[in-house]
């Protein structure tokens, strides 16, 4: 399939208050659709950096798709969740070989020196699966099923009901279930938890990531200190993953290869030796995520966007001529409103689980 490329990457998507929330789903899943575009035939060629670029439009997207899941048609929300994670999966399949080879790089620096050389092994079987991942994501990239998705993305069907809807109005609410996710895996978080624990809190942080930066506009201070925490966070919560997926693979590779005797040794040395880096980065992991719970960062954040979004859409009224208003200062009058806004009660913030528009965006 032909992908049109411009001379520069697509530019960084932030919706505005003002927007309906119509509009933003169609705008955010539409410039999803032309992201994957723009990297895919970079990524078809096998080059590491687009095929990272290609994973993180992705997630990007599969972030807009939950945003606006409310306001999607069940028939095309369905098709993108089955869909979008597939693809998905397949350009992580080739990431992660990038990803391990320079984990077995970097770690062979710190095993035996005599058994550094029985490395080259493993790199040219990390090689030889890499390429049989990447010609699975070409023959992907080329498929009636791919095209289709890609057609429906281009052109997403959004419901009519309440998405008339100011996205000031709402946006708080709109990210509140990635909040909730989040926060119900990291409750989950401890010393045996499973490795699957951190890897789905990691894929949550990271839509709750991209749904901040969605709304940019309509953050403030709070906003910006939170999303470098959760970037943090999110680094940190990377590497462990990295080093699970590394040490998991050398695993199998000592377990089922046929290599020599010293590259066995030195892959058990490696396996050692992420052993004790996973156990340090398992206890960073929960520690920070800790600090984050106690924080309340995200409570705060989300009530700088609602607030913001609000007064973004309070109508500017200019006082009537000959009456005692005239003569009030205007800036005063903003002032008042800005106080009825921060005293009005908060709305409501029930997560948006239903696939009712209705009963997540409140009709006027």
């Amino acid at each position: 399939m032909e992908a049109s490329r411009s001379d520069a990457p697509p530019r960084r998507l932030t919706l505005s208050p003002g927007e309906t929330v119509a509009d933003a789903a169609r705008k955010a899943i539409a410039f999803g659709a032309e992201s994957l575009l723009w990297h895919q035939n970079a990524a078809e060629s096998g080059d590491e950096e687009p095929l990272h670029q290609l994973r993180v439009s992705a997630r990007r997207l599969r972030a807009s798709i939950e945003l606006f899941s409310n306001v999607i048609y069940a028939a095309q929300l369905k098709l993108y969740r089955r869909d979008i994670p597939w693809f998905g999966a397949q350009a992580g399949a080739v990431r992660e070989c990038d990803v391990t080879a320079a984990l077995i790089g970097a770690r062979a620096a710190k095993i035996d020196p005599d058994l550094r050389a029985a490395v080259a092994p493993m790199v040219a079987a990390l090689d030889q699966r890499r390429k049989s991942e990447h010609a699975k994501l070409y023959e992907l990239l080329a498929s009636k099923r791919y095209r289709n998705l890609i057609a429906k993305l281009s052109r997403p069907a959004i419901k009519k009901i309440a998405a008339g809807r100011m996205l000031g109005g709402v946006a708080a609410q709109l990210i509140r279930p990635a909040t909730h996710g989040a926060a119900r895996l990291g409750k989950k978080l401890g010393r045996d938890a499973p490795v699957l624990v951190f890897h789905k809190l990691r894929v949550r942080i990271k839509r709750l990531r991209y749904e901040l930066e969605m709304v940019a506009p309509m953050g403030g201070k709070r906003h910006k200190k939170t999303l470098a925490r959760i970037e943090a966070l999110q680094e940190l919560l990377g590497l462990y993953h990295d080093v699970t997926v590394a040490s998991a693979w050398l695993l199998s590779y000592a377990e089922t290869s046929a290599a020599p005797p010293r590259t066995m040794l030195a892959a058990g040395a490696m396996i050692q030796s992420l052993d004790s880096r996973e156990s340090k980065l398992r206890r960073r992991c929960i520690r920070a995520w800790r600090r984050f719970e106690r924080s309340d960062a995200i409570r705060d954040t989300l009530e700088e966007i609602r607030r913001a979004g609000r007064l973004a859409l309070m109508p500017v009224i200019s006082p009537a001529p000959d009456t005692e208003k005239s003569q009030s200062d205007p800036s005063d009058q903003s002032q008042v409103a800005r106080r009825e806004l921060e005293d009005a009660p908060q709305s409501n913030h029930n997560s948006m689980n239903s696939q009712s528009a209705t009963e997540t965006i409140p009709t006027e």
